[in-house]
């Protein structure tokens, strides 16, 4: 468990939403068909969907992360077009609140199985990860200026580990080399392996979607 990627994280994403005007919540993220409110509005409902989680595993009483998906898709869609003032209290807040009730957890309870909202059964001490994933790439998807090389490097050798295992077999076979770290990884896919080179910083956003710094085969967002 990584609580303190978590914390820079959160404020890493709270100073980026300090400055932006009401204008700019309304404006496109870098997620297509979602603004920035929609996206501030997702992470705030993130934190409480694992604070479910996490009362899951402190009380051994099922609490899923979300009513049902269409719940949380309406909840995202509203949430988008509240205030910003609104929404930056709602991350902070919600933020806040998932920081405090992981202190509380038992050395057990970390251990406590729960399941996420895609049906995964995982000890409670997974949350944690799952809430780094969404504020460190979607600290890049509000589309202002914030890239992964001020993301902790650990943090982005261990997604391009995970996404690259999950793209396997679903497009180009890849080869990438981290001109910084001296990582390797195999993405196993159709034809020759494409191999690239780049930072570890460009190698995570080339794999996640988010832009195609190192010019290899054009890829699909990823979370």
């Amino acid at each position: 468990m990584r609580l303190d990627w978590t914390r820079d994280g959160t404020a890493a994403v709270t100073e980026a939403l300090e400055s932006l005007s009401e204008q700019d919540f309304q404006a496109p993220s870098g997620l297509p068909g979602w603004t920035r409110g929609h996206l501030v509005a997702h992470l705030a409902a993130n934190a409480d969907a694992l604070t479910n989680l996490v009362a899951w595993a402190r009380t051994g009483v099922e609490t899923p992360m979300y009513s049902s998906t269409d719940q949380r898709n309406a909840d995202i869609e509203a949430g988008g077009q509240r205030p910003g003032s609104e929404l930056r209290d709602w991350f902070t807040d919600s933020a806040a609140r998932l920081d405090t009730d992981w202190a509380a957890l038992t050395e057990d309870q970390w251990q406590h199985a729960v399941r996420t909202a895609q049906g995964r059964t995982v000890p409670a001490g997974e949350t944690v990860w799952m809430r780094n994933r969404e504020l460190w790439v979607h600290l890049v998807d509000l589309d202002l200026g914030n890239g992964f090389n001020q993301a902790p490097i650990e943090f982005c050798s261990r997604l391009v580990t995970e996404i690259a295992a999950k793209r396997a077999d679903q497009g180009p076979a890849l080869e990438l080399h981290s001109s910084d770290t001296g990582e390797t990884w195999q993405v196993s896919g159709s034809g020759e392996p494409v191999r690239l080179t780049g930072t570890l910083a460009e190698m995570t956003a080339y794999l996640s979607g988010r832009g195609n710094p190192v010019g290899g085969p054009e890829l699909p967002a990823w979370l």
